[in-house]
């Protein structure tokens, strides 16, 4: 997919995803372990934030924390709705291919997150991880595995015994 399609919600994670990841970890002083998931629906209509100071991800949709940034919300919503050839009701090879240059935009941006707000609030860039995901539908499983393989490294995987 082309990437170009994306461009206004990634110039909007570029500019606020540092912050929002900073209040995040500003919350987690003193946690040993600290999971950050993008959620999204079944049909991409936006992404919140959620976290947790566990080491289990996979009970991701009982976490009460969440941020709703607009940044992650409506350009979002924009490039969904502009692509009216992609059914985003029902899995495909669009749907799919869609979700994974939407994990492309976020693992850019996550690896430009300035190492000066881990360390900030204690924290090695390893220590965190990161996944993105829908809420429940077609890809779910699909967008955490991927996700977890693309946003983290070995080291962080080990941590939270995720060697996929």
């Amino acid at each position: 997919m082309n990437l170009v399609k994306f461009e206004k919600f990634d110039q909007g994670c570029s500019q606020n995803l540092p912050g929002e990841i900073d209040k995040i970890l500003k919350k987690a002083a003193g946690k040993e372990f600290c999971a950050i998931g993008f959620i999204t629906t079944d049909d991409f209509y936006g992404f919140y934030l959620s976290w947790d100071y566990t080491d289990n991800i996979d009970k991701f949709s009982g976490w009460e924390n969440g941020l709703n940034p607009d940044f992650l919300y409506q350009p979002l919503v924009d490039i969904v709705e502009a692509c009216g050839d992609i059914d985003f009701c029902n899995p495909s090879e669009e749907k799919w291919e869609f979700a994974q240059s939407l994990l492309a935009v976020l693992e850019k941006n996550m690896k430009q997150i300035p190492d000066k707000i881990f360390q900030d609030n204690h924290f090695k860039r390893e220590d965190i991880l990161f996944f993105a995901t829908m809420g429940d539908g077609d890809y779910m499983q699909e967008m955490l595995d991927t996700s977890v393989k693309m946003f983290n490294t070995p080291e962080t995987l080990e941590a939270y015994g995720l060697l996929l």
